[in-house]
């Protein structure tokens, strides 16, 4: 296989706390390649967002501190890179698409101005030409009427709309690579799968590589070639796409599984969680991380972390027992 785009080493990253130091993100690598789609996906606080804002070191420091590893992107470590190589990047190599584009889109500037500085922060071009090119951009997310929609300002758009306005930000450098933090979380299904499909549709069209970062698994599965399963700040399991349903090995991505909503449900049925409460990043346990709350462990779990090994199913699990339980 060719290089790879992005290659992330041993990533870590903690946070400075009144409690002491909270450990987000630990010893974390992972690679992405041209044209291909990753999903970082684990619950609520599992290190997946912290991961994904460090690529470009959009952390505040204080109080977050990287304190190990290194993110190269063509070869360039963004983790050691100065200012005017990181303003080059951000934009321009990596186009990043927030959770919340009311938050993220300035509610001063119209919605074309916003996406023709992206262009022009990256391009030779004049303020005319990259206005057009903006309408043009907005176009092609899908927004109709594009030369009225460049004239309005965010609050007047619906949440649908301020989202493909946000991608259309995050394409103005022309990247090779979009990270889309939980993209599709304030949005209503049908939005969702709208929003889903326009994302998958710009990658196949110009060949820009994905890093889809959610805590729904079923929205990930459809739209990404690879999936990576994050708790406490570690992988737990890395695996194709297409064998997330029947090829999970360690017990934490088969009790995500688990806890999707089923069609079949009847009303008032409960929906099945996962027993326990994630690990404190304060106070994370010996061993493997999600021992206290899996069924499956044995005394090794409770002292011995688990390294990433190859799995029958073409991916690879950190549990001792994954080949056992499979």
């Amino acid at each position: 296989m060719d290089e790879p785009l992005l290659s992330v080493r041993d990533l870590r990253i903690q946070f400075d706390t009144d409690g002491g130091p909270a450990v987000a993100v630990d010893g974390v690598s992972f690679r992405i390649h041209r044209g291909e789609a990753v999903g970082l996906v684990g619950e609520s606080g599992s290190g997946k967002s912290v991961t994904a804002l460090a690529l470009l070191r959009l952390l505040p420091e204080p109080p977050a501190r990287v304190t190990g590893g290194e993110v190269l992107l063509d070869g360039l470590d963004l983790l050691a890179a100065d200012e005017r190589e990181l303003r080059k990047a951000r934009g321009g190599r990596i186009g990043l698409v927030f959770q919340e584009p009311a938050a993220a889109l300035d509610p001063v500037f119209t919605i074309g101005d916003q996406v023709a500085e992206g262009i022009r922060a990256h391009h030779t071009i004049s303020r005319a030409e990259a206005r057009a090119r903006a309408v043009e951009l907005l176009g092609s997310v899908g927004l109709d009427d594009p030369a009225e929609r460049a004239r309005d300002y965010p609050h007047q758009l619906s949440g649908g709309m301020r989202q493909r306005a946000m991608i259309a930000v995050a394409l103005a450098g022309d990247p090779a690579l979009v990270v889309a933090d939980e993209p599709t979380t304030a949005l209503d299904v049908t939005l969702q799968a709208q929003i889903l499909g326009l994302l998958d549709r710009i990658r196949r069209e110009r060949g820009t590589a994905l890093l889809l970062v959610s805590h729904d698994l079923d929205v990930v599965a459809g739209v990404v070639d690879r999936v990576l399963v994050m708790y406490a700040g570690r992988l737990v399991e890395e695996l194709p796409a297409a064998r997330l349903l029947d090829g999970a090995r360690h017990p934490y991505t088969r009790g995500l599984l688990a806890c999707r909503p089923r069609l079949t449900a009847t009303r008032g049925e409960r929906l099945t969680t996962i027993p326990g409460r994630p690990a404190d990043p304060r106070d994370l346990p010996a061993g493997c991380r999600f021992h206290p709350r899996c069924a499956h462990a044995i005394d090794r779990c409770r002292d011995e972390i688990p390294r990433l090994r190859s799995s029958s199913a073409g991916g690879r699990a950190a549990c001792h027992r994954f080949e056992e339980l499979g």
